[in-house]
């Protein structure tokens, strides 16, 4: 009996020996970034395919658009209003999103429309729309559960006025208004991400008010960074991914189970190479002769 004891003993310490040598699982979670698309619409049908073929080999890949959907490219010609390319957005299954100073070009209540009408995952944090024009589909925040992992994105309306056309949308300060939610959220969460249309100089000024946001994706300004912009004070990644959809951003953040541990940043050029989405291009068809 005692050497089946002793047996025993030393089995199990040879599993908690190769447990402790294997150290703690890390999961990772990819982030795809369009941002300041402005109805250029044939990129879409490529971002839509690649993003599509990440999903199917790996369940932890988001995607988000930190806005500016409307004006300047080839569907803003058509005249309505926004609908072409806010079909084709809600087509590419966008996980998270937020309007640009842009979107506020039809007014508030067209806004609104669209983003129920499409169901877009409209996240916006510091806002507050009017009884006349609240959208059910826009919430201050989404969670994710990912494998091994999870997210909190947080979304903004961009206080940027030019192209408004009403003042209905009360829009607040970023900072001041997200501060306790974020706090909230970091106890809760793996990874804080805030979504911003502000332009860069502002994003790195909230990656200091806001402590606990681990990365943002911002827009506005067509900036691009072609490699990891980190801020170890901070620790915050901030990444810009241009505009048109000429490249899409790709971040992945890597987490132990304690913490994260890993960062990699690139942009994906989107080259008319590249396949197509049949789906979102049967929506673009009924809008393009």
């Amino acid at each position: 009996m005692k050497r089946q004891i002793l047996s025993l003993l030393v089995v199990l310490s040879v599993l908690v020996t190769a447990c402790a040598a294997e150290g703690p699982k890390t999961v990772s979670v990819a982030f795809y970034h369009t941002s300041d698309i402005h109805e250029h619409s044939e990129p879409l049908l490529r971002i839509a395919r690649f993003v599509e073929a990440r999903k199917k080999e790996d369940p932890n890949v988001l995607l988000v658009d930190t806005g500016d959907w409307f004006n300047k490219g080839d569907l803003t010609a058509l005249n309505t209003r926004g609908e072409a390319v806010t079909a084709m957005m809600s087509a590419c299954k966008y996980d998270a999103m937020i309007p640009g100073n842009h979107d506020y070009s039809f007014g508030t209540k067209r806004l609104a429309e669209l983003i129920d009408r499409y169901s877009l995952p409209v996240v916006m944090a510091n806002c507050r729309w009017p009884d006349e024009a609240k959208p059910q589909n826009a919430v201050p925040y989404r969670i994710f559960k990912l494998d091994g992992m999870t997210v909190a994105i947080i979304g903004t309306a961009t206080p940027i006025s030019s192209q408004r056309t009403d003042t209905l949308l009360k829009i607040l300060p970023i900072d001041k208004s997200l501060r306790e939610l974020v706090a909230e959220l970091d106890q809760r969460v793996d990874v804080v991400v805030l979504l911003t249309h502000v332009g860069l100089e502002a994003d790195r000024k909230l990656a200091h008010d806001l402590p606990g946001v681990d990365v943002i994706f911002g827009g506005h300004n067509h900036k691009r960074f072609k490699t990891l912009d980190f801020d170890p004070a901070t620790q915050t990644v901030i990444q810009h991914s241009g505009s048109f959809g000429q490249h899409v951003g790709e971040l992945t953040v890597t987490w132990d189970g304690e913490k994260i541990v890993d960062r990699k940043a690139r942009l994906v050029s989107i080259t008319k190479d590249m396949p197509q989405s049949a789906a979102v291009g049967a929506v673009r068809d009924k809008y393009v002769p």
